[in-house]
């Protein structure tokens, strides 16, 4: 309660600057909404300055975002610009068909069969640079390359899923960019690593 009554001080005042720091920390998913929905619907001529590590907070609320590596301005931009930027092209998640009635050594070893056959069809059909990130169980998700620029698009590799669909006992698949908090974590990563 003390922060959401803190928020409403700040919004209540004049300034032309507002500065927030975790504005929706510790608060409860609805009231986080809430919190969001008014401070999107401040004055024009008020800018408002976020510090947070919720880039769910940073995609609701915010036009621009900038994201610090080592006290260093990294990247600057509005969350679809460094998601295009910065993000790693797309992942594709593939949940294969199950085998009911069989054995949990039966099915363990379908389920490395089925991921041979599912990374090389991603190999061959959509991307040789397409990389397995996790595979649990019959659940698969890779990393493809951006698209487009010449090569595969986007309404390709639905094409070609939804045609191996039965062939290789695909029981859901889904594409998506990368998240804001993925380009996050890659910088995140990259300051753990010390690189420059």
């Amino acid at each position: 309660m003390k922060r959401k009554l803190s928020l409403a001080q700040a919004l209540i005042g004049s300034s032309s600057v507002l500065f927030l720091d975790e504005p929706s920390a510790a608060v409860d998913a609805g009231a986080k909404r809430l919190l969001w929905k008014v401070i999107k619907l401040r004055r024009s001529s008020q800018t408002v300055v976020i510090t947070t590590h919720s880039m769910e907070e940073a995609e609701a609320v915010c036009d621009r975002i900038g994201i610090q590596v080592k006290g260093r301005l990294r990247c600057l931009g509005s969350p679809d610009h460094l998601k295009a930027k910065h993000g790693s092209g797309y992942q594709l998640e593939i949940i294969l068909k199950p085998f009911g009635g069989q054995s949990t050594s039966f099915c363990e070893a379908t389920a490395t069969a089925g991921e041979r056959k599912i990374t090389e069809f991603v190999h061959s059909e959509l991307s040789s640079d397409g990389r397995l990130l996790e595979a649990q169980g019959l659940r698969f998700l890779y990393q493809l390359p951006s698209l487009g620029r010449g090569g595969l698009t986007l309404g390709d590799v639905f094409t070609k899923l939804q045609a191996a669909r039965t062939a290789l006992g695909i029981e859901d698949y889904s594409i998506g960019r990368a998240s804001l908090e993925q380009v996050f974590l890659k910088f995140a990563q990259e300051q753990e690593n010390g690189e420059s």
